[in-house]
């Protein structure tokens, strides 16, 4: 009865200041939902093969790079780790992986998307991962080379409700190779999986080496062990220069802005650590501003609310029932605020999962490793306000409770708890515009590939006679090149240069080898140098160098024109090569790394008989209708071969896609929490224009003018603003200088990007609050007086 009754007088409180009600719950809705999420990806991604009970006994056998100083690749020759585990008892296992790389998927005869990921391992993964069939027999597709087990995710797509064991898969790999598959089993789901693939299958008798996971029996020092290899100068790629790492599964999965250049593995997890970080920060703000407005917003409701407390105490109710329904009031509302963010993250989980490339399903939420710390946090967040507000609150008398939590004390409470939301907003705000101007920098370098796509391969066939078709017949082509070499996976060597200070540097040159047009297809800015037709008909082997050659490998002052590039690089391969120009430096891989020296041989047609690939600029009005012509004719010449090519621009992005989700994520969150800062605005705006109406009233009959009030009104939160934005900008402009020192080229900042956060945050509180105002000031004194 009593539990009825306190329901009851709850529902009815919330009704009666419906509008404090709903600004608190939906703020507060908001503000878990997002927490909420970045929470559960911060202890997906930290809990990856969480439950795999050797997860702490699995490193990565890794050895320094050849090519890049100071960086690690995951790799090891095909013949090592089987001599690692005969040779060492602390090795207990090891699996080899690698990656098929598919051109074309058939199934009934029907050509289906080919984007997934083949994985290739040895028959000890199921000794490494818990991967259970579904359907059919895991152990054949491991052992047989044309068996293959299939994801659930990629069984459907391939057969949908059909069952997939014993169908056939026809693919066309890298080179030429063609291969069926019988599909032997359908894997389960397996959550927080190292893993990422679609096709699994058995290493191939062919396998030259990979990346290599080691089993070491318990009790192992990974570190000793590593030394033990070493000192057995057990052979690396580079023998007597590199030696072998035993590293944890952490320092492949995270990848850092210390190692810009970490090695990418498409089917490992791996996640950008500034990253999730940076997410989970914003995520914290965003829940203290919704905290902000769910303790506002109380603050106000329950100064409506004691009045009628103490009706109910002249009436008769015990200090029991007063405090649960306190108690109750802040309880509930907590918890259906809660239940309200997993709706919304229930239904924003795809639009996440695509912002940050992660893997959450709702399942993982209510998993042993996230539901326990849901249930701990919502219960502090529930319990610790409730009861504060029963025990301390059903004490106070009226007045006492407006001595205590009104009048100027609480303005200053209020003033504290907006000033936090704005300083919060004006930070997210300028964090998100840094971003964003990196993000525009890396677009505009970005622009020289679009629209730009490469075809070819160093295994196939020559392409000029399909280039040549082409120019024949396929219009709306802005420009088009004949290469021996991919532009944005050129040739790379490495070179050794001594610097002025006698110290040796390791640093990578990429060739590019093509036509004339090469410059202009690509949008490659010649500084020096006449133009590239030209200097073939004048050369035999004119080359063009970038100015990062220029500034590492030439000495200042030295004349280069016209000399041979042996003087200056003397493992240069073409003894006829002569510089005949500078290009403007240019990136091809992520902003984060330096452009590195780079030559580009112009060619003869007679030269490019043997070039593999051709790089085709396109006019964006005709792209899709051109793209059939180009396949036609691709088809013709080379019938039974999949017309593929690759998008530059789209894979140039790919390569610095770390911004790319950094600016989308802040950009979220900080709309996201110029929302909440709205929501709390409005409710604090509404109490406080209705709190004022008197002294309104008593204003407008003394003449002031409408605008006044409007500025009455808006005077203070203008003053919180301005104490936010000095006390929030230098905090934010140090954390976003940290994270734009791991960019070798950053954009620069105008003054823009530090003047509209506040702009913005000013803007967004004067329109509610001139809104608010603008209400008030038409309500005539006369009846505003006599309703007080």
């Amino acid at each position: 009865m009593i539990l009825n009754v306190t329901l009851k007088m709850i529902l009815r409180s919330w009704w009666r200041n419906k509008v404090f009600f709903l600004v608190s719950v939906a703020s507060l809705a908001l503000g878990l939902a997002c927490t909420n999420l970045l929470m559960t990806y911060f202890v997906h991604e930290h809990g990856l093969e969480g439950r795999n009970p050797d997860r702490d006994r699995i490193v990565f056998l890794r050895q320094d790079d050849p090519m890049t100083e100071g960086k690690r690749v995951a790799y090891a020759a095909a013949e090592i780790p089987q001599r690692l585990k005969n040779s060492y008892a602390e090795v207990e296992d090891y699996l080899r992986m690698g990656t098929l790389h598919l051109l074309s998927c058939k199934v009934d005869g029907q050509k289906v998307e080919s984007n997934f990921i083949v994985l290739s391992t040895d028959t000890t993964l199921t000794r490494f991962f818990d991967y259970r069939a579904a359907e059919g027999n895991l152990e054949q597709a491991l052992r047989q080379p044309n068996k293959v087990a299939l994801s659930a995710a990629c069984a459907r797509k391939l057969f949908g409700s059909r069952e997939a064991v014993g169908q056939h898969i026809e693919v066309q790999m890298e080179g030429g190779d063609r291969q069926t598959y019988e599909v032997a089993a359908v894997l389960k789901e397996r959550e927080q999986s190292l893993l990422r693939f679609d096709m699994l299958t058995a290493s191939a008798a062919n396998y030259w080496g990979g990346p290599t996971l080691l089993k070491l029996s318990k009790g192992t020092n990974a570190a000793r062990l590593a030394d033990k290899i070493n000192a057995d100068k057990v052979p690396t790629m580079l023998p007597d220069q590199t030696k072998y790492y035993l590293d944890p599964l952490e320092a492949v999965c995270f990848t850092t802005p210390d190692d810009a250049s970490q090695q990418v593995l498409s089917y490992i997890s791996q996640t950008p650590v500034q990253t999730l970080y940076i997410s989970l920060l914003a995520a914290v703000l965003i829940l203290v501003i919704a905290c902000c407005n769910y303790t506002n917003m109380s603050l106000s409701r329950l100064l409506q609310q004691l009045r009628m407390i103490h009706v109910e105490k002249l009436m008769g109710s015990t200090l029991r029932n007063i405090r649960l329904q306190l108690f109750g009031d802040a309880f509930l509302t907590v918890v259906l605020a809660f239940l309200l963010s997993i709706l919304l993250v229930n239904d924003c989980l795809a639009v996440f999962n695509g912002l940050l490339g992660s893997r959450l399903t709702m399942g993982f939420f209510f998993s042993s490793q996230m539901l326990p710390w849901l249930l701990v946090f919502i219960l502090v967040m529930s319990v610790i306000p409730a009861w504060y507000i029963s025990r301390r609150l059903s004490r106070l008398s009226f007045s006492q409770y407006r001595t205590l939590y009104g009048g100027r004390r609480k303005q200053r409470f209020v003033a504290v708890l907006v000033t936090v939301q704005f300083a919060i907003s004006i930070g997210l705000l300028l964090a998100t515009l840094v971003a964003r101007n990196q993000m525009s920098l890396t677009e505009r370098q970005a622009s020289r590939y679009e629209n730009c796509i490469e075809i070819g391969d160093a295994f196939g066939a020559p392409l000029a006679p399909f280039k040549a078709e082409l120019e024949k017949r396929v219009r709306n082509i802005e420009s088009m090149t004949l290469s021996k070499s991919s532009i944005l996976n050129a040739w790379i060597r490495q070179l050794s240069i001594q610097t002025a200070g006698g110290e040796e540097v390791r640093t990578n040159l990429l060739t590019l080898e093509g036509d004339s047009t090469l410059l202009g297809t690509i949008r490659i800015e010649q500084l020096s140098g006449d133009r590239p037709d030209r200097l073939l008909d004048r050369q035999a082997r004119p080359i063009l160098v970038n100015e990062s050659f220029v500034r590492l490998l030439i000495p200042a002052g030295t004349e280069f024109i016209g000399h041979s590039l042996r003087e200056f690089d003397a493992e240069a391969s073409d003894s006829l090569a002569v510089i005949a120009g500078v290009a403007r430096d240019f990136p091809v891989n992520s902003l984060e790394e330096s452009v590195t020296p780079l030559i580009i041989k112009l060619l003869s047609t007679n030269d490019l008989q043997k070039g593999f690939y051709v790089q085709i600029r396109l006019r964006p009005e005709n792209r899709a209708e051109t793209l059939q012509q180009i396949e036609a004719v691709w088809d013709e010449l080379h019938p039974g071969q999949p017309f593929q090519y690759t998008d530059m621009h789209q894979d140039f992005m790919k390569r610095n896609g770390k911004v790319l989700s950094l600016s989308r994520i802040l950009t979220f969150y900080a709309l996201i929490g110029l929302l909440l800062t709205g929501f709390g605005l409005f409710g604090i705006a509404w109490y406080a224009t209705r709190q004022r109406i008197r002294e309104i009233s008593i204003r407008k009959v003394h003449g002031a003018t409408r605008g006044q009030i409007i500025w009455l009104l808006n005077k203070p939160f203008c003053l919180y603003a301005a104490v936010a934005y000095v006390l929030a900008m230098p905090v934010a402009w140090w954390l976003m200088q940290r994270w734009l020192e791991q960019f070798a080229y950053r954009a620069s900042l105008s003054v823009g990007i530090f003047v509209w956060p506040l702009v913005v945050v000013w803007g967004v509180s004067a329109l509610i609050v001139c809104l608010q105002g603008w209400m008030l000031s038409r309500v005539k004194p006369v009846e505003a007086m006599k309703n007080e």
